[in-house]
C-alpha cells in the first residue's frame, strides 16, 4: 500500500498532520521520537538537500527489505517527496510495485502533481488538513498585473527551487478555485482559458523539477497565464 499525503502547509505546520495520520495508521500514538526509535518506521529525509537521488532510494530499499519487528507492518516515509528526481521516482516505482502486504509507503508532498503520474497511480492520495495556517502568498488577480509587476513576481520567487514551486502551487490553487466558480456559473469560454493556464502551470512545474532555469521558467509562466 502506498499513501501520497498532500500537505501544502507542511513546512509551517511542523508535520503535525503527518503524526496524526501515522497514529491513525498504527492505532496508537506516534510522535517525533518514534520516528527515530521505532524499528518499523523508516524515514528518508533530505532536509539539507535540494533533490532526492537514485542512491538514496537504493539505500531506502535496503532498509525496507526486512519484515516488521514489533508492528503489524513496517512504514517507509519519504519526507519532501517533491524533491524526488524523475530518475529516482522511476527507481521508486519499481520498489512500490514489488512491495509486500506488510510494507506501507508514505510520500509526504506539498502537491501530488510534483510526482510522476505513474507514481500517483500507485498511491492513495490523501489531503491532510492543517489548522490555523495561512497561505504562503496572498491571493491576487494576476490578470490585473502589468508586465513589470509580473516580472517582479517571477524574480521574487525564482531564488530557490522550493519558492518557485510554492508560487506555482499557489497559482494552481487560485486558478482551480476560479475554474470551479466559472464552471458553476456556466462560463464555458472563461473555463477553457483557465484550463489552459492550469496546463501552463503544470508544464512550468515539470520544468522547475527538472532543474531548468527558474527565472526564465517563471518569467515565461507569468507572461502566458
Amino acid at each position: 500500500m502506498t499513501y501520497i499525503l498532500v500537505d501544502k502547509y507542511k513546512k509551517q505546520n511542523a508535520s503535525v498532520s503527518l503524526f496524526s495520520f501515522l497514529s491513525t495508521l498504527f492505532e496508537h500514538s506516534i510522535t517525533e521520537y518514534d520516528l527515530n526509535t521505532n524499528p518499523d518506521i523508516h524515514l528518508l529525509d533530505s532536509v539539507d538537500k535540494n533533490t532526492i537521488g537514485i542512491e538514496e532510494i537504493k539505500s531506502f530499499q535496503l532498509e525496507m527489505r526486512y519484515k516488521p519487528f514489533q508492528e503489524k507492518f513496517q512504514v517507509g516515509i519519504i519526507m519532501d517527496a517533491e524533491k524526488l528526481t524523475i530518475q529516482s521516482q522511476n527507481a521508486l516505482l519499481k520498489l512500490l510495485e514489488e512491495s509486500g502486504e506488510d510494507s506501507i509507503y508514505i510520500l509526504y508532498v506539498d502537491n501530488e502533481k510534483n510526482l510522476l503520474p505513474t507514481i500517483r497511480s500507485r498511491g492513495r492520495v490523501t489531503y491532510l488538513q492543517s489548522e490555523s495556517v495561512s497561505s504562503e502568498i496572498p491571493e491576487f488577480e494576476i490578470s490585473d498585473m502589468d508586465i513589470a509587476q509580473r516580472f517582479e513576481l517571477a524574480n521574487e520567487y525564482c531564488q530557490t527551487k522550493d519558492s518557485a514551486i510554492s508560487l506555482i502551487n499557489s497559482l494552481d490553487e487560485y486558478f482551480r478555485t476560479k475554474l470551479e466558480l466559472e464552471i458553476k456559473n456556466g462560463n464555458i469560454e472563461s473555463s477553457r482559458s483557465i484550463t489552459k493556464s492550469l496546463q501552463i502551470l503544470d508544464e512550468s512545474r515539470k520544468k522547475i523539477s527538472a532543474n531548468c532555469n527558474r527565472r526564465l521558467v517563471l518569467e515565461d509562466l507569468v507572461l502566458r497565464i
